[in-house]
C-alpha cells in the first residue's frame, strides 16, 4: 500500500465517524501529524470542517430520499436511525441515488425501534420508487406484434415486466400514509398512524409520472410469476392450483386482468424466445 493510499484510508475513517475531531486524542494528533492547516483554520478545525460536511451531505441526502419515513420517525429517532445506518453502511458509489439502498434491511434489524415494521414497510415504498424513477425507458406493448404470435407458440410465451416497476408486499398501508404526511407537511395537521393492513404495491413509472397501485392477491401473483420469468400459461395454471380461481373462470379472469396490465404499461413486451 502506497503512502498517499494509506493517508486517503485515514482521512476517510476520520471523516466517517461521529465524534467530533477536538474530542478524539487520535483523530486530533493524526491532525496535527498529516494536515497543514491554514491562517484561518488549525489542522483539527480543517479535518472536522470536512467531517461535519460529510454527515450534513449523505443525511440530507436521505432526508430527500426518504420523506415518509423521515415523517414517522421525527427528528431524534431519525439521527439515531441514518447516523447508526451510515456507519453500517458507508457510501461505496460515487452517486449519492445509491446511498439508501440497504435502508429498509437495516431498519428490519433495529430492534430498538418501536414503529420498525412500519418504517421498514415505508423505506422499501421508497426506496422502489428511487428505482422506478431512473430505471430505462420501454416503449408501449405492441398490439400489431402479439397478433403475429403463432397459436402454438403460446405455450411458451412469457410477458416481460416494465423495468419501471417493482412489486411491494408491505404490512401496513404506506402509500396512503406517505400521501397523508405529503399534506400535513403542507397544511401543518396532525397525522395518526395506520393500523396493520397488508397490501401489495405495484409501484411504477408512467409517463414520466410515478404511481402506486393496490392490487388484489391473485392479480399480483401472477405479475410476480411475470418477474420470475414464469411462461404465460404456467403461471395462470399456477392461478388455479392456488384456489384463486377455477377452471372455468381462468379465461373470464385473464383477459381482463392481461388487459390491465398492458393499459397501465406494466408488461412491456411478450416473448416467445
Amino acid at each position: 500500500m502506497s503512502s498517499l493510499t494509506r493517508l486517503q484510508l485515514e482521512l476517510s475513517a476520520f471523516l466517517r465517524q461521529r465524534t467530533a475531531v477536538e474530542r478524539d486524542p487520535v483523530a486530533s494528533a493524526w491532525a496535527d501529524r498529516c494536515l497543514a492547516g491554514s491562517d484561518r483554520l488549525s489542522p483539527v478545525q480543517q479535518l472536522e470542517v470536512y467531517r461535519e460536511q460529510f454527515w450534513l451531505r449523505h443525511t440530507s441526502s436521505l432526508v430527500e430520499d426518504f420523506p415518509g419515513l423521515g415523517g414517522i420517525l421525527g427528528q431524534q429517532l431519525w439521527e439515531r436511525l441514518v447516523e447508526g445506518y451510515l456507519e453500517r453502511h458507508p457510501p461505496q458509489h460515487f452517486s449519492l441515488r445509491e446511498l439508501g439502498a440497504h435502508l429498509p434491511t437495516y431498519i428490519a434489524e433495529q430492534t430498538w425501534l418501536d414503529q420498525r415494521e412500519l418504517c421498514r414497510d415505508m423505506a422499501a415504498l421508497e426506496w422502489a420508487t428511487i428505482e422506478c424513477f431512473d430505471a430505462p425507458d420501454t416503449e408501449p406493448l405492441d398490439a400489431a406484434e402479439l397478433q403475429q404470435i403463432a397459436p402454438d407458440a403460446w405455450a411458451r410465451a412469457t410477458c416481460l415486466l416494465n423495468p419501471a416497476l417493482r412489486l411491494l408486499r408491505v404490512s401496513y398501508p404506506v402509500a396512503e400514509l406517505r400521501r397523508s404526511l405529503k399534506r400535513s407537511a403542507v397544511e401543518g395537521g396532525k397525522l395518526s398512524y395506520p393500523d396493520k393492513s397488508a397490501e401489495n404495491l405495484v409501484v411504477y413509472r408512467r409517463q414520466r409520472s410515478l404511481d402506486v397501485a393496490s392490487l388484489p392477491t391473485p392479480a399480483f401473483e401472477l405479475l410476480e410469476a411475470f418477474a420470475r420469468r414464469v411462461p404465460l400459461l404456467e403461471a395462470a395454471a399456477a392461478m388455479v392450483t392456488a384456489g384463486h380461481v377455477t377452471e372455468a373462470e381462468l379465461g373470464p379472469w385473464l383477459g381482463p386482468c392481461l388487459r390491465d396490465f398492458a393499459a397501465n404499461g406494466w408488461v412491456a413486451r411478450v416473448s416467445v424466445d
